[in-house]
Formats: structure tokens, sequence, C-alpha cells
């Protein structure tokens, strides 16, 4: 998945006047987009809901439409992977291995997965994004690939209390989620004993960041709360894969920090076998202080301090 708008922490969470760009997460990106501030949901199901509203309304955007070539989807069609080669190396061999990729949107990480050799499943809560991804299965011809459509507090009983090797996650997912400690009660509850937990994100410190026009040009200066508690709820038009989409969502997000996620695999069962961070990023939250590192990673132009800009983690369920 793909991430958020951020904004700050006033009765209704927002941070910007109208129509001013903000950062999008997935989890999670900034784009040039236009927002304005939303009502605050009157609680999380709401939120949730209209959340698989705006992910509904872009599915078919990202996968066959002006969004493909964010996606790179004729390369990956051609057979570009969209693992990047840490991931790869920090989990070492799937195959044959059951992975379920937890809010896999369109499906073309959780295959790529498949092209490594795992036995794969793909969770989303829009039915618009898994009817895409099965549609790449067969375009693919990775027959046993399988999707479903359930949120993640509900994945236990949607996949009828399967456990899995592997479960993969991030890429802007996280920031989606209301309750970071349900989602790792989750997790253990679909994982086999010593089953592996992997996710890559934006860091935190990425997510309390912005870009002001300096003296010397653009630079990345402290904005945002990550202590914000409650959604951060915005309007916004367009997609983060294709801004000039005629296309209105509202959506609702949640900041997450390093101690939130680690606390909650601890609290559930996990051991943390590692965290790292990498000056690479899965998306380009700036356009004007970021330039491409690889296909479908980018870094700070030269001339800005390298930063943490993405980290991974990998957790075993004791």
């Amino acid at each position: 998945m793909v991430g958020r708008p951020s904004t700050l922490p006033l009765v209704n969470f927002g941070k910007r006047n109208a129509f001013q760009p903000v950062r999008f997460h997935r989890g999670c990106r900034r784009e040039v987009m236009a927002w304005r501030t939303a009502p605050p949901p009157a609680d999380n199901e709401e939120a949730i809901s209209e959340n698989l509203e705006s992910w509904d309304s872009m599915a078919h955007l990202h996968a066959q439409g002006s969004g493909t070539e964010f996606y790179r989807i004729d390369q990956w069609l051609a057979g570009e992977s969209k693992l990047a080669p840490w991931e790869i190396e920090e989990m070492g061999s799937v195959g044959g291995k059951s992975l379920l990729h937890l809010q896999c949107h369109i499906g073309t990480d959780t295959l790529s997965w498949a092209r490594e050799g795992a036995k794969v499943s793909g969770l989303d809560f829009s039915p618009n994004a898994i009817a895409e991804a099965e549609r790449f299965a067969g375009i693919l011809g990775i027959d046993d690939a399988r999707f479903v459509v359930s949120r993640v507090s509900d994945a236990v009983e949607a996949l009828a209390g399967e456990e899995f090797d592997i479960i993969y996650t991030g890429r802007g997912a996280l920031c989606w989620l209301p309750d970071l400690d349900e989602w790792a009660q989750v997790c253990a509850s679909l994982l086999k004993q010593d089953g592996m937990l992997y996710l890559e994100e934006s860091t935190p410190m990425v997510n309390s960041l912005d870009v002001e026009e300096g003296p010397d040009g653009p630079r990345l200066f402290t904005k945002y709360d990550l202590f914000n508690v409650g959604p951060i709820s915005e309007i916004g038009e367009g997609s983060y894969a294709s801004t000039e989409a005629d296309i209105e969502r509202t959506t609702h997000c949640w900041e997450y920090r390093y101690d939130t996620i680690i606390n909650a695999l601890l609290e559930n069962g996990f051991r943390i076998d590692f965290l790292n961070e990498r000056d690479e990023l899965f998306f380009a939250p700036w356009p004007e202080v970021f330039e491409p590192s690889r296909p479908n990673y980018w870094r700070l132009k030269e001339g800005h301090v390298p930063i943490p800009l993405s980290f991974t983690l990998r957790a075993t369920k004791l």
C-alpha cells in the first residue's frame, strides 16, 4: 500500500490551509497534491470505511490507468522485481515457504515474492485492489497465488486461522492502521512458531519533515508531531501515483514511531532480530530534493546531508 497526508492535531487534526501541498505516505508518501482539512471521523469505523472508498477509487488507476508509470507496471510485467535487493538478502530464501502479504494493494510486491519461489497469499480490504491483484496473477500465470478481501483486524477469521511461515508488509502500510497492538496480535496469530515478520517503512524522521525554500535553495526542516494521537483527516485530489487523476477522496491515517512498533511486537510474543536504516526511500516525497537511486527508490540529492529515509525490521514469533 501507499501512504497518507499529514496534518496538525487541532480539533480536526489538520496542519495546513486548504489546497496547499502536503506530505503523503504509503506508508508514507508526499506528493504535490491538493489537500484540505476534513472533519474528523466519528470513530475508527468511519475512518476505515472512508479509507476503503479512497483505496477502491485508486486500484484501477494504479493497475491500468495513469498510475501505471509510477508503479512501473510494464517493466514489472516484463520481469522487473518490485523487491529491493536488501529485502531478498535479509529475508533469505523463501522457496517453498508460505508468505502472507498484509495490505497488499494491487499485488505487485506479493507476486514478486512468488517469483522468488514463495507460495503467496495477499490480503487487502479493497475489493477493487484484490481484483487487480488476481488479474495480474492470471497474466503472469501464477496459479497458486491467493488473494483475500479483508481488513487486517479480521484477517485471522478471513484466513480461517491458517498459519504462515512469513508475513510481509510495509511501504506505507502501517500508517493506515489505528492500533498497532492489534496489528501485532494479528501477526502473531497468523505466524507459525519461529515464523518471520518482515517490513519496510519510511522512518519516523522522514514523517516528521517538510521542505521549505531556504537562502540556498530547498531545505528540509522538522515540522510534524510524531506524538500526535488520533487520525490525520484530509480530503485530497488525485493520487500519489497520478496527481492529475480526476478523483477526490477522504483519508484518515495515524502516526507511528519506532517505540510504538517495537513495543507492540515485543508485547505480543516477538523477538526483534534487527532494524536497519537506509538513505534510500521507496518514493520521492519532495521531488525538488530527491533523485532516483535505482528503480522504485530515491535518495536525497547531492548537497543534502544524508539522513535515514527508510528502515527494514525483521522479527521472529517465539
